[in-house]
C-alpha cells in the first residue's frame, strides 16, 4: 500500500468501516499466515495467530489511527502472537511429557506389585475364561478374535459380518468385565 492510502485505510478502520477491514485483510492474510507457519511450523497454530492478529485489528481499531506503518505493526503483532504461542506449545508439551513420566511411573509400580506365580497366573486364566464365558457368544466372538487373534476391527467385522461400531462395542463390553473380575489381581494397573 502506498502511504498516503495506508493512512486513509487506517484512518477509516479506527472509525469502524468494515470495507477497509476487509481490505487488510485481503492484503495481508496470507502474508501473516506464511510468516507466521515459517515459525511454528504448524498450520492450526499458524491459522490460529493470524485469526488473533486480525481480531485484535478489528478489537483494537480505535488505536491504529496511530499507526505509523501498517505492515510492520501487522509484523509486529503477529510475531508476538508467535511468540505466545510457542510458549504456551512449549508449556504444553512439557505437561505431555510429564503426563507420559506419570504413566510410566504407574506401569511400573503395577509391574512392581504383579505376582508373577504359577498359582496367581491359573487363577488369571481360570477368571478370564469365566468372565468371557459369560459374554453373549458374539462378544466373547469378537473379543478373542481381537485379543488371541490380533486381527484389526476392520478385520473382525467383515469376518462376523457386522458393523465396526458393533466390534468396538463388544470389546469394549468384554475388557469392562474383564477389568471388574481381575480388580483384586490387577489394582494399580487398572487404576
Amino acid at each position: 500500500m502506498k502511504d498516503f492510502h495506508e493512512r486513509e485505510i487506517l484512518q477509516k478502520l479506527a472509525e469502524g468501516d468494515q470495507f477497509s477491514f476487509g481490505l487488510v485483510f485481503h492484503i495481508y492474510h496470507s502474508r501473516l499466515y506464511h510468516f507466521a507457519f515459517h515459525y511454528l511450523n504448524d498450520e492450526e497454530s499458524a491459522k490460529d495467530v493470524v485469526q488473533d492478529v486480525f481480531s485484535a485489528i478489528w478489537e483494537d481499531r480505535a488505536k491504529l489511527a496511530d499507526v505509523k506503518n501498517l505492515s510492520s505493526w501487522l509484523y509486529s503483532v503477529t510475531k508476538n502472537l508467535c511468540l505466545k504461542k510457542i510458549d504456551q506449545l512449549k508449556v504444553k508439551q512439557k505437561h505431555s511429557d510429564f503426563l507420559k513420566y506419570r504413566q510410566l511411573t504407574v506401569i511400573q509400580l503395577s509391574l512392581n506389585e504383579l505376582d508373577t506365580s504359577p498359582v496367581i497366573f491359573d487363577e488369571m486364566t481360570r477368571i478370564i475364561d469365566h468372565t468371557l464365558e459369560k459374554l453373549s457368544p458374539q462378544s466373547r466372538r469378537i473379543f478373542e478374535l481381537s485379543r488371541y487373534e490380533h486381527k484389526k476391527n476392520a478385520e473382525i467385522a467383515s469376518e462376523l459380518n457386522i458393523s465396526i461400531k458393533t466390534v468396538e462395542a463388544g470389546i469394549t463390553r468384554a475388557l469392562k468385565d474383564l477389568r471388574k473380575a481381575l480388580r483384586h489381581y490387577l489394582p494399580l494397573f487398572i487404576a
